[in-house]
């Protein structure tokens, strides 16, 4: 007789009378009565109950007369955490001394010895330190337990462990019957016999599967592959093939959490229908991706990414019936905020000041929204994981779609922990703590949980769960030896002589292991009918090999009949491993899984392998254009794939067309014409999105516009707008540099009080550079941030000394009157002077902005009537920095006639279509479009010299040689 035969003739022994089935969950009680009436018809009077449901029935009027409440274990665990930090502070010596010790893996691991000692019966009292190791742990577990109990009086409350004053036996004659319990402790056996009482029966599992006679009845396949997607595809392969239906598979599951995620993404992927006894984490569903995401964005400083990353992925919504996701996503790209909480607030009112109408309403929203999200969250260390999860239900609520049941399960679970949370006293914490503690909440949480199969589907369960379905075909996953074997790991608060020395009642580590493997394995002695066994034999995340189980040689053995078989007689019926294509399988036995086995089976022939690159090429037409542009950019002779547009693709006009230029982008196009069709042509622009850094505040960008903006108002207040001779006083440069910083510190919060500090003097020492220049001078400062264009606005037409005419763009720094109707234009710049050696005047042509602004100026100051008699005759570039040590490089303005040949030369590159990679590699270095081009400046290099390429290259070749 099996378990389910002597299982039904304890029901059948007085059908009258009420019968209660213990077992350690619901769906296997369940399971036990389906198999029952499958064998032998209805049974009835048959109850399905666990312990905890059991005696939480049993006990509760009595709670209430006496009017106790039951703490529940989760509840619990923040009672003692509480406790922990009042034994800490009232002991400094303690065993845990610190806070900061108690870290959520710390307070897991006492509270997990508290309930073994009070499941053990053990009392404060019963605990002598002298038989601890150490003793001041001991004494530490005393005391603790001490207070603890002392809580539990003081608040009239009650845990499982102290249920057993409440129970009361069962007055009638309820026959009760009791699945093989393993592990169980003195409190639990205490409770079933308080309500059993005489009326107990403990109904045993079968021998162990591995030397059951009846189990080697089973037809078995057992197989190995190389990792742990692997091993599933090639399940799913041979699950799919056969012919039976896929609701008579159950796969029971050695490693749960590693296997799950594997099973549902392969079932998603091919339609299997599959229900998950344990579940599934939260992440497999918006509302959870969203609530770990918003905890992710608190933990790690409140980054700009994160919230994007979210937009785009459809787990957050802004509601706004005029903006989609795309317009949010931009708009905080675009803010420069970052990250930083205190960033958002202030980048945002200063950035809305200078949006238009659109983006401004927008900007509102978005500062009222996060507002409305920060306003809710504590500041420093008053943090709790209660709040926490009270603010994260109201996020989950009225930020993240809720699509679907799972997302609605999430939300109400969410709800359902704060609650709980709610009556306990938390305590306050960092930041950082009280994250860790709600994802570990969260992590908790399961959707898509069936604890019972269900007709047609495929029916996923743990190793310590499964068994119980009576499915005709059982695949156990990852029966490797380490997932198997169970490792005794003792626990460093009770170790196992501390446990012996303790109470007898207080199970040893060692013997819970050995008993939770003999129930597991006798369990599995169900199983009947066809049986699979497999495993990894390779970890790729680890990259290490992995050994079959030892049970899995005992069952070959127990198949075969020949008990000498070993390990390497196993490796011979394994075979080789299967790998994640089909490429083991015979031609007559292989099954279609899915595409990529599609691919594999294309790829193969009977005269071995195709051409690969060619079937795939045919394939997908984008990876072949790739190949041949890869091709064609290591040929020597220059072509479209290297930015040689035969027609021109920037426009029927040309790039200049009726546009104005700008200087800067025309010395963009001499440095390197691909980053320039990039930008200007294509107009891609690389996201600009701060990078959170400990210990930088401004951006390089953000700190040279503070100096510019520094160094214009203060020569603006000293020479009246440009009107007067400087009047010099470092007290009115001191208050323009202060007021310039405090405006920066509220529009871009720093990451640090330190960091702030140090580069507002940094930025004083600048100032002060360039006090100490313009104090020795003599000349006269005119204008300030000149724009070069017409009243109108438009930009201004610049004639060049050949006669060429176009439309030019851009602001002068400066213009100093350096001599009757003779001026000097100035070009702060904040960097180093390494690209501007005196004898490079145009550097190949990346150089121009001091020649061209140059005539601009001066045709500027004649158009307009402010001299007509103007010559600018120098152009300086200042470097008023420490980095720069206030020097400069001057440049005479008498060499213009060179200027139109270079800049016509440049056009007619541009109106070729001619937009070839930098010729100095250095160059791309920090261009933010490498990971668009790769080495393609080095594959360049040959091309350049290449005689075929001479007659397109030529007038490009010409100004890049012009110093």
């Amino acid at each position: 007789m099996d378990l389910i035969d002597r299982l039904y003739q304890k029901i059948k022994e007085d059908p009258l009378s009420p019968k209660i089935l213990i077992v350690p969950s619901y769906s296997q009680g369940h399971q036990l009565l389906e198999r029952i009436c499958e064998r032998f018809g209805s049974v009835f009077n048959v109850e399905v109950e666990t312990l905890q449901g059991m005696v939480h029935a049993n006990t509760a009027f009595e709670l209430s007369r006496r009017k106790i409440r039951l703490l529940e274990d989760e509840q619990a665990f923040w009672v003692i955490r509480q406790l922990m930090l009042h034994q800490a502070e009232a002991d400094p010596h303690s065993y845990i001394k610190h806070q900061s010790m108690l870290n959520p893996g710390v307070v897991r691991k006492v509270h997990q010895s508290l309930v073994e000692l009070r499941m053990a019966g053990v009392r404060s009292g019963d605990i002598h330190p002298n038989d601890f190791s150490n003793e001041s742990k001991g004494l530490y577990l005393q005391q603790l337990l001490d207070r603890y109990e002392a809580y539990l009086k003081e608040q009239a409350l009650t845990d499982f462990a102290g249920l057993a004053e409440y129970c009361t036996p069962t007055a009638d004659n309820t026959r009760f019957l009791l699945l093989q319990p393993a592990g169980w402790s003195r409190m639990e056996w205490d409770l079933i016999e308080k309500i059993a009482g005489s009326q107990l029966d403990i109904i045993n599992f079968d021998e162990l599967f591995y030397t059951h006679a009846r189990f080697s009845n089973n037809r078995l396949m057992m197989f190995r592959a190389a990792g742990s997607l692997a091993e599933v595809r090639e399940g799913f392969r041979r699950m799919i093939a056969e012919p039976e239906p896929l609701d008579q598979m159950e796969i029971m599951l050695s490693d749960y959490e590693r296997y799950a995620p594997v099973l549902y993404s392969q079932a998603e992927a091919s339609g299997v229908p599959c229900t998950f006894s344990n579940g599934l984490p939260i992440s497999y569903c918006t509302a959870g991706k969203a609530a770990l995401a918003i905890l992710a964005w608190i933990k790690e400083g409140f980054p700009v990414a994160r919230l994007t990353e979210m937009l785009r992925s459809g787990c957050l919504q802004i509601a706004d019936q005029q903006a989609s996701a795309g317009d949010w996503i931009r708009l905080l790209e675009q803010s420069g905020i970052g990250w930083g909480r205190h960033r958002y607030a202030g980048i945002l009112d200063s950035r809305q000041r200078r949006m238009g109408d659109g983006q401004q309403e927008l900007g509102m929203k978005l500062h009222e929204v996060l507002q409305g999200w920060f306003d809710k969250l504590p500041e420093g260390s008053e943090w709790r994981p209660d709040l926490l999860l009270e603010w994260l239900g109201d996020f989950v609520e009225k930020h993240v779609p809720l699509h679907s049941s799972d997302d609605q399960n999430v939300k109400t679970a969410i709800q359902a922990w704060s609650t709980r949370l709610s009556g306990i006293r938390v305590g306050s914490m960092t930041p950082e703590w009280a994250v860790r503690y709600v994802t570990e909440i969260l992590n908790g949480i399961r959707i898509r949980v069936d604890a019972t199969p269900r007709p047609g589907a495929v029916h996923v369960t743990s190793i310590h769960n499964g068994g119980f379905s009576g499915r005709y075909r059982t695949w156990i996953v990852g029966m490797d030896e380490r997932a198997w074997s169970m490792p005794i790991m003792q626990d460093p608060l009770l170790l196992d002589e501390e446990r012996a020395a303790v109470s007898k009642h207080l199970q040893l580590v060692r013997e819970q292991a050995k008993q939770f493997r003999n129930v597991r394995d006798a369990r599995l002695s169900l199983i009947c009918g066809e049986l699979w066994l497999s495993y990894a034999s390779y970890d790729p995340g680890e990259r290490e090999s992995r050994t079959p189980a030892f049970e899995m040689l005992q069952i070959m053995r127990l198949q075969s009949g020949d008990d000498t078989q070993d390990f390497s007689a196993l490796e011979r019926v394994l075979g080789q491993p299967y790998s994640v294509m089909d490429v083991l399988h015979p031609e007559e036995r292989r099954s279609t899984y899915d595409e990529i086995d599609v691919w594999a089976q294309y790829l193969r022939d009977s005269s071995g392998t195709r051409d690969g690159r060619k079937a795939v090429s045919h394939a997908y037409p984008a990876l072949a254009q790739g190949y041949l542009a890869q091709v064609n950019r290591q040929d020597e002779r220059l072509s479209v794939y290297d930015g040689w547009l035969s027609t021109n693709k920037a426009g029927s006009d040309g790039i200049l067309g009726q546009q104005a230029i700008s200087v800067s982008q025309l010395e963009k196009y001499a440095a390197c014409g691909l980053q320039y069709y990039f930008y200007s042509v294509l107009r891609l622009r690389p996201k600009e999105i701060p990078v959170f850094d400990r210990a930088r505040w401004l951006q390089a960008d953000e700190r040279g516009t503070l100096l510019h903006h520094i160094y214009r108002l203060y020569l603006e207040e000293v020479t009246e707008f440009g009107t007067k001779p400087p009047q010099h006083d470092r007290r009115k440069l001191h208050r323009i540099v202060d007021q310039a910083l405090d405006d920066a510190a509220k529009s871009i919060p720093a990451p640090s009080p330190h960091v702030q500090k140090k580069e507002c003097e940094e930025i004083r020492r600048d100032a002060e550079v360039f006090y100490r220049n313009e104090e020795g001078k003599t000349k006269q400062p005119c204008y300030f941030e000149l724009e070069l264009g017409t009243p109108e606005g438009e930009p201004m037409e610049l004639t060049l000394p050949d006669g060429m005419q176009v439309k030019l763009k851009g602001f002068v720094d400066r213009v100093d009157r350096i001599g009757p109707h003779e001026y000097r234009i100035i070009d702060y710049k904040t960097g180093n002077m390494k690209k501007y050696a005196s004898a490079e005047y145009f550097r190949g042509g990346t150089q121009l902005q001091h020649a061209l602004y140059s005539i601009a100026v001066e045709q500027w100051l004649h158009v307009t009537g402010k001299d007509i008699e103007a010559r600018v005759t120098e152009a300086e570039y200042a470097f008023p920095t420490v980095r720069g040590r206030g020097e400069y490089v001057r440049r005479k303005q008498d060499r213009r006639e060179e200027l139109g040949d270079i800049i016509s030369k440049l056009l007619d590159s541009m109106n070729q279509g001619l937009f070839i990679p930098a010729k100095d590699v250095n160059t791309c270095t920090w261009c933010k479009y490498q990971s668009v081009c790769g080495s393609h400046a080095e594959w360049m290099g040959n091309k350049r010299g290449a005689a075929v390429n001479a007659a397109v290259l030529g007038s490009l070749r010409e100004v890049e040689e012009i110093d």
